[in-house]
């Protein structure tokens, strides 16, 4: 199956979609992309389509006037005191403080003056906390102390309410801490979860746990909030952080933010009741330089929120019954991963890189589908409970894979060149393959030639007629192919470009299609090692072959002839000619290299020649001086010929036709 390329990409292909949905399936259980890729598709979906703001919170800043009313930091209890005082005759719903009442103050009257407002206005929600390093198992967050209220609060307060943060890998805040418990192992609830189901008049003390959902009955609905396998729901923000409050400026005028007035104007009596009755109100540090309780969410841009109103968008979560679930669930997930590997993989698998950017646009208009799909659903001031955001941080990293896949392909796509060259090779002398590639890429692939200075050698079996009648066809064809692959390994050390077989014959250039200096001097010393290499061959027992060669040199047309269908690069013109008649048996003999007087007076001083004569060719009116080289250099022909007793006068066998 694999020696077939078809077959084989297809199972590779299948490899590597099935590798990359089992990963995915694996990355998905284990929640992998949640807390970056996902949580970055969270961050933009909130931000494009916040929660409704509905005035049912109200915002009471301690902040930097507060602090200056009355001189000191921390702000005595009785500040307190005298906030509660002054929200009694508002009717507020509830006010939950992100303060913490820890430890006794250093004035105990003010401490019993605040126990005391707490126990009068009945509907107030104490800040506790976790301390020490924590667990998250069962759907709660576990740690090995408690921080809470002191004993005369706790006692006056309507509940208390955990205020645990828990900022996430990039130091952003995605989720309200829903659930912790302590050593005794009984739950405690968010600020924000209990002040709201106070709100609604529903029933805490009834919440459960089933599977990844905490359930809270409430006279409007059961509230259904997801939370993870630590007891974290994440927030659908409502609001961006809201400004400071400005003295003098009218409170709360900024549609689509909380409303947030600053503690000392209430206790002033300077807040209108309307944006007071009614509402839940949360009690916090805001804008305060003493306390830098802030923190980067997903709709904070380059800002920060304050921890209180990080708890106003819990409970608007929890007002408006919508919960963001991080992704769209473990099958759903799953099944999308596949599907896109599929269709990307066949994408880039019939078109390549094109298939490959086509993928990509794929995965972009998939991802704006899902988002739109995610925007409509979420229309409307209440939602109906969780809310799955669109698990596109799950599905980029199919574009790994069709990288993948991409690579694969070019690598295959590759091997299939390099197979196509060498099987063209076979066929075509290598540099002659290089040319037709290098001209079909440029486009300048089609039929002509070019004027060009060459030398040429034809090679001729001797008594060819006379060997192949002793020989069967197989025989014949197994000793023609010996020596002409051997012959062709010394053509290549010496630059020649083998141009063509016929029969018992070869005709190598050089200097055509690639530039070789000093070529007739190269075509000769070839010559001269090819006759080496054959006597040698015979002399270990090979067949009794022998060559004769003849060499010219000159200015030939060199191009691609034939039909734009079906053509082939040869050489034609005089030298060729010449060249081809030069291998006659009365010239060049057996074991023995001819060569004109226009190559001989190319070669340099030491050459050992014998002066064969001349002979006449046709289409030349002057005779063709010829040599026969017996030594050229350092490289001498073996078997050297006596010269000839009568100088050549005409060509007896004109040898390569």
């Amino acid at each position: 199956m694999f020696r077939n390329r078809k077959r084989r990409q297809r199972a590779v292909l299948a490899l590597i979609i099935g590798l990359g949905t089992l990963l995915g399936a694996y990355l998905t259980s284990a929640r992998y992309f949640e807390n970056n890729i996902q949580a970055a598709v969270y961050d933009y979906v909130i931000t494009s389509a916040p929660a409704e703001v509905r005035n049912q919170i109200t915002i009471v800043a301690i902040d930097d006037a507060t602090i200056t009313k009355y001189d000191r930091w921390p702000l005595p209890r009785q500040a307190y005191a005298d906030l509660l005082t002054a929200l009694k005759p508002m009717a507020a719903k509830v006010i939950a403080f992100d303060v913490g009442f820890f430890d006794p103050s250093d004035r105990p009257q003010d401490d019993q003056a605040l126990a005391a407002a707490i126990r009068d206005a009945g509907n107030v929600i104490l800040a506790m906390q976790g301390e020490g390093l924590a667990e998250y198992r069962d759907r709660a967050q576990h740690f090995p102390g408690l921080k809470l209220p002191l004993p005369m609060f706790r006692d006056a307060a309507a509940g208390l309410g955990a205020v645990n943060v828990n900022p996430e890998f990039d130091s952003r805040v995605r989720e309200a801490q829903l659930v912790i418990k302590g050593p005794d192992g009984q739950p405690h609830y968010a600020l924000a979860l209990v002040a709201s189901i106070k709100h609604l008049a529903g029933d805490l003390s009834r919440a459960t746990i089933e599977g990844d959902q905490l359930l809270v009955p409430a006279p409007l609905g059961v509230r259904n909030m997801p939370i993870n396998e630590g007891g974290a729901m994440r927030i659908y923000y409502a609001a961006p952080p809201a400004p400071a409050v400005e003295a003098g400026q009218p409170a709360c005028q900024t549609p689509g933010q909380f409303c947030v007035v600053s503690m000392k104007d209430v206790i002033e009596g300077n807040i209108p009741r309307n944006l007071l009755q009614a509402r839940s109100i949360y009690v916090g540090a805001h804008t305060l330089s003493a306390v830098p309780d802030n923190y980067p969410v997903p709709n904070s841009a380059n800002e920060k929120m304050w921890g209180v109103e990080i708890w106003a968008n819990a409970a608007q979560s929890i007002f408006t019954n919508r919960y963001p679930v991080p992704y769209q669930g473990f099958l759903p997930t799953v099944l999308q991963v596949f599907a896109l590997l599929v269709a990307g993989a066949m994408l880039v698998f019939r078109l390549r890189l094109l298939g490959f950017l086509l993928a990509l646009g794929g995965l972009a208009a998939y991802s704006f589908v899902q988002l739109a799909l995610f925007l409509f659903q979420v229309e409307g001031a209440i939602g109906n409970g969780p809310v799955h955001i669109p698990s596109i941080g799950y599905l980029a990293p199919s574009v790994f894979w069709w990288v993948v896949t991409l690579g694969y392909l070019l690598v295959e796509e590759q091997l299939a060149v390099a197979r196509t060259q060498s099987t063209f090779g076979r066929f075509v002398t290598p540099s002659v393959a290089r040319t037709i590639m290098d001209r079909e890429e440029r486009g300048g692939l089609h039929l002509g030639g070019e004027m060009r200075d060459m030398t040429v050698l034809f090679g001729d079996i001797r008594g060819f007629t006379t060997m192949s009648e002793g020989m069967d066809a197989a025989t014949l064809m197994g000793t023609l192919n010996r020596y002409f692959d051997g012959m062709v390994g010394v053509v290549n050390r010496y630059e020649g470009t083998v141009n063509k077989y016929n029969g018992d014959n070869i005709m190598v250039i050089w200097n055509a299609p690639v530039e070789v200096p000093d070529h007739a001097r190269k075509a000769v010393e070839c010559a001269v090692e090819l006759q080496k290499w054959i006597v040698a061959e015979r002399a270990k027992g090979g067949p009794d072959v022998s060559f004769g060669f003849g060499i010219n040199t000159g200015a030939a047309i060199a191009g691609f002839l034939g039909a734009s269908g079906r053509m082939e690069y040869t050489v034609i013109g005089d030298p060729v000619n010449v060249a081809s008649r030069l291998t006659s048996n009365d010239i060049a003999r057996r074991d023995q290299v001819a060569c004109s007087a226009e190559t001989l007076a190319q070669l340099g001083d030491d050459v050992v020649k014998v002066d064969l004569g001349a002979i006449f060719v046709k289409g030349r009116s002057e005779p063709v001086r010829c040599y026969q080289i017996d030594r050229i250099g350092l490289s001498a022909n073996p078997n050297p010929a006596p010269p000839p007793e009568i100088p050549v006068g005409k060509a007896a066998v004109a040898g390569f036709h």
